[in-house]
This record gives structure tokens, sequence and C-alpha cells, in this order.
């Protein structure tokens, strides 16, 4: 029998995932207008110099790299079309801007866009943002502690404080794997929700127990004296997409060649990063706040061309263990063949 505390845990991660859920619906509701019509896009329309404009929006992290890259290399161009790129808008409140038409395509973690389609929102998976290196010790998001604090392995995390940018996204699938993979019981683990970049000092001054981090927030962890204890990403699934591309699937029925055209360059982008590393490092600082010499050293996120459906299925199982959903999303739906 499920424990109270666990119980209560469970009813608090279902309630957050359902809060996120109203206030998704409520933004597209209000960024629709009253009668809750979006505005019709003109993504289709080229402009003066035959290309397609399409925006885009992400937060300024280090996956954005192949996008610049392309831009200046005319990669884009090359497909018909030129990518504006918001930063200012949050992976975490993109979805409602997507489904509004406001922008046209955004970057979202997978658990985000797999609970977003179970409660009923048109979300299409068109192309990932962010993959796990698939190798533990090397992988650009890690569950750390303070290196004083005497804990060595994930497990011993049990009936401790971890911190997540999210009780309802990837981040804490991973952290909850991490302590289940390593024989620890993950319903023990108190989650608590801090922003990446608060969590250096949050381990280093004892205020949480760990916490799941990505790069460049992982190195500044590193350099306050935490360490890595738990590869996460590696436990969820063998090939995990972290995050993908996406937009709506009225976007996907009423744009369907700059759906593709868009797919085509980005995978056409992350060939040319895989293939030109020191360019890539060399354009992160020039989008984001990190140094050029923190550039130079943090560990990159993995790119894939295709979303896997397998770490889809996985996630979605997890999703349902937490409860952050009842019943198994339409994946076929969610992600773009």
């Amino acid at each position: 029998m499920m424990s109270t505390s666990a119980s209560t845990r469970r009813r608090a991660r279902r309630a957050a995932a359902t809060v996120g859920t109203a206030l998704l619906l409520t933004g597209v509701l209000v960024a629709c207008g009253d009668d809750g019509a979006a505005t019709s896009g003109d993504s289709d329309a080229p402009g003066g110099d035959g290309l397609t404009t399409v925006t885009l929006a992400s937060a300024p992290l280090s996956h954005l790299a192949p996008i610049h890259l392309a831009q200046e290399q005319g990669i884009f161009a090359e497909h018909g079309l030129n990518v504006e790129v918001d930063t200012e808008s949050s992976d975490l409140v993109s979805v409602p801007s997507v489904l509004a038409d406001r922008v046209d395509f955004a970057t979202g973690d997978l658990t985000t866009l797999i609970v977003a389609r179970a409660q009923g929102l048109d979300v299409k998976a068109v192309v990932p943002a962010s993959a796990s290196t698939g190798v533990a010790g090397e992988d650009y998001g890690a569950l750390v502690v303070d290196g004083d604090s005497g804990i060595t392995r994930p497990r011993e995390l049990a009936g401790k404080t971890v911190a997540v940018n999210s009780l309802t996204n990837i981040a804490a699938a991973a952290a909850r794997e991490a302590v289940s993979a390593d024989g620890g019981d993950p319903d023990s683990v108190r989650l608590v929700e801090l922003p990446f970049p608060q969590v250096p000092a949050a381990v280093s001054t004892g205020q949480v127990d760990g916490a799941w981090v990505v790069e460049p927030f992982l190195s500044a962890a590193e350099a306050e004296g935490a360490v890595p204890i738990g590869w996460g990403f590696t436990d969820l699934a063998e090939d995990l997409t972290v995050s993908a591309w996406y937009t709506s699937g009225a976007f996907v029925e009423d744009n369907p060649e700059t759906v593709e055209a868009f797919r085509a360059a980005v995978r056409e982008a992350y060939a040319y990063a895989r293939e030109h590393e020191d360019e890539v490092r060399a354009v992160i600082p020039t989008f984001t706040e990190i140094s050029p010499e923190v550039a130079e050293s943090i560990t990159i996120t993995g790119w894939r061309d295709e979303v896997s459906r397998v770490a889809a299925e996985k996630l979605a199982d997890y999703a349902l263990r937490d409860e952050l959903i009842d019943a198994a999303p339409d994946l076929d739906g969610l992600i773009l063949p």
C-alpha cells in the first residue's frame, strides 16, 4: 500500500500538472481574444527576398547554437526560410504562444509536451531540440550534491530535498529515476522547484540536499563545489529526446511546406554542428550569458534527427506513474511522422 506521504506527494504533482495545464489553456484563450479564435499567421507568405520568415521561441541555452549557425551559414535560406528567434519567452510558458499563433515553433521538454497532449492541447513535436548524449558521466544534465555532504550516490537522497526547475517536467522525472535506478525510493524524495540559475548557491549553502541541473548551470555548480552523482537522462531512456521543436496541429495543416522545410533545415544544421564543434562553442556566448571560457568547457547537448518514440513511450509511462496524466497520450498525434 502506498504510504500517506507518498500519496500526498503524488496528489501534489497531479495538482501541479492540472494547474499548469489550466494556465496554458487560459493563456491560449487570452492570446486568442474573447472569441477564442487565433489570428491567422502569414508564415507561408514569402517576403521581398523570397524567403518565408518563421518565428522561434526558446530559452537562450546552448541548444540554440545550431540554429544561429544555420542562419549565418545560409542553411535556412537554402530551404527558403528566414528565422527570427525570440529568447524572451521561457520554454515553460511558450505553449500558449504557439497555440495562439504568436510564434511558429518553440522548444519544449518532451514530458511537458506529453502532458499537454494528454490534456487535449494540439501540440506537434517536429524535430528534437536537445537530446541526452547517452553517456553517463558525459551528459549535459546531472543530479548533483555538495562535495562535502557525504552523499555519494543517488539512493542516498531518499527522504531528502532535491531541487528541480519544475515539478512536472523532464527534470523531475530524471531526478526521481536516478534515485530509482540506484535502488532508492523515488517517492520519498522531496522535490522543490528552483530555477536553474539558483541551483549552484542552493547546493553549496545546504538549502537543498541535491539538485537536478543542466549546462551551463551544471558547470557553475561544480565550480562551487558540487559533484555529480547521477545521470538521470541515461536512466530514463537509452536514446532520450529531452526537448523538441514543436508547433500546433493547425500550423502543420495550414503550412505543411514550411514545416517540412524547417525540419529539413534543422537536421542539416545539426549535421553542420556535429562537424564544427569549435564554431558551436564560439557562437554560444553571442546569444547567451555564458562566457567564452565556460562555453569552451561545458558538455554540449546531443543532437538527433528524430524524436525518439521509445523515449516518448517511457516518459509517458513515468507521467502515468507519477499521476501527471490519467490516460495514455496520443503519441501518434504528438510526434510528427
